[in-house]
């Protein structure tokens, strides 16, 4: 699969740079991150992402890559920025009103009879039109609800909105649409919320599956992608229709979005309703018949054709001489499932000689698996009369080129009417399909040409107004930046101002301090002042000669901490008793000090609280009580 080429010239001025670091973060995001962005529309691509890189404050690709490498959870990021999780609960709430009187009751009828329903979610985003489905299939079917087994497949590659959609939790805001009977009776209130009813919940399989790499789901009776594919190219747009085609029933029915105008012109669909994008599963019955017709009118008019056999010669025409002699591929398979009969054409297309398909089992063939569904259409033959068609298979050759080819499949009877094999014919499509696709491909380019054209023109319309406007606003953005100017300016002198106010209380406050330590330090008896925390604020020199510490080291300590001995542990009662009470005056703590003699001496250190003037406590001061 290649990157996204040239498609970039829709996105005005994009460096050549620009263009190859694009496409090489792209590639990185597929081989290191497993997700391939490589088909989807480049022009909304390539804004999201710088949108992104915006976000994050990084301006080159090649710089961006090196950011994902180094943020594990910055890929997450991007994804989120790129999947644009747009949904709501019965959003086009017309379509979903022709989706219930027109497109649903043949499937429901259906679905009633076989006693299961299948369907398909496909960009389920969080959830909401999941549960629309399941609400408008739950009204459907009525009383018979519980007699029918309902699986609905909801499938999204964003994990974080699967997480959302798996709670079936909603807002009021969210359920704006949906109408007070069936909010009764689908949604149970939880609080401020709304949670989805149980029984609806079960019905509904929420898991992540990329649509564009992840093989479809089968046996589908209602598939709903509405607004995903708008957001790819166009080859993988083709690819996604063929595999909706497959995995829906014959009669299922696809409902896309509405802005997805040309999503479904493909031979497999007939519309259901054009305006709302519902389309019905139908094959091309004609091509086989009209292939069969065409040989055999090819045979009753050819040139020097055998004459008639006599009625006596009828007995040496064979089964198996007709079919080696059909030009299409055809085999012939017994009700044991030994291949009896395989022509040219069937080992031609199926690149298996007949040598090694007769007197085989036709499960033990590798054609069996390769081409799907074919074995189960078999088989119901085998249950059931009548003959089956199986339009539009596509499998691989071993070279590894697609091949599509129509399978009609029926039984065989002989002389007793009593059934003797299967016979299966197949017609090659291939070419057909190409071509068909080809001319799909080339309106759709022609009509999404004529669309982007009238949306550039709208674009530069807009641009020139915006241009205006912005020209404006640059005239006013300049008067403002004047205005801005001078009250800068009257901010300095302010700033200046407040400068010189502010080193004149320096200098104060300066004295202040200066004034306060020559006032404690001239005072000869011992002073030493304590916060409320008990950290030393003030220590005179008398406090040093008296306790043997110098200020320095007391200074900024906790009292309590310092090598003073039974002083410190004396005091730290009274200082308790102090700050808790708050009826204490003072307190008195009496301990010795050791004299130059050799004796002691006792002194008295007297502590009482500080307040401010609201009495709330500041801290303690400590004073020698003389004796």
């Amino acid at each position: 699969m290649s990157s996204a080429p040239d498609e970039l010239d829709d996105v005005a001025d994009v460096p050549a740079a620009d263009r190859a670091g694009f496409r090489r973060l792209l590639d990185m995001l597929y081989t290191e991150h497993h997700f391939d962005f490589r088909e989807y529309k480049p022009a909304s691509l390539w804004r999201r992402m710088r949108a992104r890189m915006a976000q994050v404050r990084v301006e080159g690709f090649d710089t961006y890559i090196d950011y994902l490498r180094l943020h594990a959870t910055e890929p997450t990021a991007l994804f989120n920025t790129v999947l644009i999780n747009v949904t709501g609960f019965f959003r086009d709430a017309e379509a979903w009103g022709t989706l219930r009187t027109e497109a649903l009751p043949p499937v429901i009828a259906a679905a009633t009879a076989a006693g299961r329903l299948r369907v398909w979610s496909a960009g389920c985003s969080t959830g909401e039109e999941t549960y629309s489905a399941a609400i408008v299939i739950a009204d459907a079917l009525g009383p018979q609800a519980a007699a029918v087994d309902v699986k609905i497949y909801a499938t999204d590659i964003d994990e974080e909105a699967l997480v959302t959609a798996r709670q079936g939790v909603f807002r009021a805001d969210q359920l704006k649409d949906v109408s007070n009977d069936v909010l009764e009776r689908q949604f149970v209130r939880d609080g401020h919320f709304f949670r989805v009813r149980r029984e609806l919940r079960r019905w509904c399989i929420f898991g992540r599956h990329n649509i564009a790499q992840d093989p479809p789901l089968p046996q589908i009776s209602l598939l709903i992608c509405r607004n995903v594919l708008i957001y790819f190219r166009a080859p993988l747009q083709e690819r996604l229709i063929a595999r909706f085609h497959y995995a829906l029933r014959e009669g299922g029915v696809l409902f896309l979005g509405r802005s997805e105008s040309s999503m479904a012109r493909w031979r497999g669909f007939v519309p259901v309703s054009q305006k709302w994008r519902l389309f019905r599963r139908s094959s091309d019955h004609a091509m086989l018949s009209d292939a069969v017709a065409m040989r055999q009118e090819g045979v009753a008019m050819g040139e020097g054709r055998p004459a008639p056999a006599a009625i006596g010669d009828t007995a040496r025409i064979t089964a198996g001489g007709i079919i080696r002699a059909l030009p299409y591929p055809v085999m012939l398979i017994g009700l044991d499932d030994a291949v009896r009969e395989w022509n040219e054409p069937a080992s031609a297309l199926y690149e298996i000689p007949a040598e090694n398909a007769v007197g085989r089992q036709f499960r033990d063939l590798d054609i069996s698996y390769r081409a799907e569904g074919l074995r189960a259409r078999i088989e119901d033959v085998k249950r059931a009369a009548g003959s089956v068609r199986l339009d539009n298979v596509v499998f691989n050759r071993r070279s590894g080129e697609a091949v599509h080819v129509d399978f009609w499949i029926a039984r065989v009877y002989d002389e007793r009417s009593r059934s003797a094999a299967i016979i299966v014919a197949g017609w090659d499509g291939t070419a057909a399909a190409r071509f068909r696709d080809e001319i799909v491909r080339l309106g759709e380019q022609h009509a999404t040409a004529t669309e982007e054209l009238q949306s550039t023109n709208e674009e530069l319309e807009t641009t020139n107004e915006e241009l205006q406007s912005t020209n404006e606003e640059l005239e006013t953005m300049n008067e403002e930046l004047q205005s801005t100017n001078e009250e800068l300016v009257t901010t300095v002198d302010e700033l200046q101002a407040a400068n010189a106010e502010l080193a004149e209380r320096s200098a104060d406050l300066r004295r202040i301090l200066l004034y306060h330590a020559s006032v404690v330090n001239s005072v000869q008896d011992p002073i030493i002042v304590l916060d409320q925390r008990f950290v030393v604020t003030s220590w005179n020199p008398a406090a040093e000669r008296l306790f043997g510490v110098p200020a320095t080291a007391a200074i900024s300590r906790d009292f309590f901490s310092l090598a003073l001995g039974t002083p410190a542990r004396t005091a730290r009662a009274a200082l308790t008793r102090l700050s808790g009470d708050g009826e204490s005056l003072s307190e008195e703590i009496q301990f010795d000090v050791p004299r130059p003699d050799g004796g002691t001496r006792a002194e008295t250190l007297r502590f009482v609280p500080l307040f401010d003037n609201e009495r709330a406590l500041q801290g303690f001061l400590g004073v020698r009580q003389s004796g």
